[in-house]
Formats: C-alpha cells, structure tokens, sequence
C-alpha cells in the first residue's frame, strides 16, 4: 500500500482497543494512554503483529502487543 508521502508517519506500539475500520476513528492503547485518530482512510496488514493505516492526517505504522490471556 502506498501512503500519502505528504502526511506525518508515525510508528506506534500498542493495542487496538476496538476493530480497526475505514471510515471510523482509530482508539489504540499504548504507554499508559490512549490515542484516537482522525477517521482511518486505509488499511493493509503487514503481518500478525504490524498494521498500516491512513487516517486524514497521518500515515500509521503500528506494531501491535499481544495481549495476555488469563485463565
């Protein structure tokens, strides 16, 4: 996927909070916080643990946590 090379990239870690969709905002958990985009553009997923996306504003590289499973 090519993105906008006029927008800011931005490489993030963290956790989808809820599915990722184009035409809806982005909600990622990460460092304590969480982040909330501009309405995702695209999306392609790069492998298991990395996801591209582009929102209105930015160009988005996020490395997702794993999350833990308790029994």
């Amino acid at each position: 996927m090519d993105m906008n090379p006029q927008k800011k990239n931005l490489e993030i870690t963290g956790r989808l909070i809820c599915p990722l969709s184009v035409g809806t905002a982005a909600f990622i958990a990460e460092n304590g916080g969480i982040r909330r985009t501009s309405n995702v553009l695209r999306m392609v997923r790069i492998s298991p643990d990395e996801i591209r996306f582009e929102t209105c504003n930015t160009n988005y590289r996020l490395h997702l946590i794993r999350q833990e499973v308790t029994a």
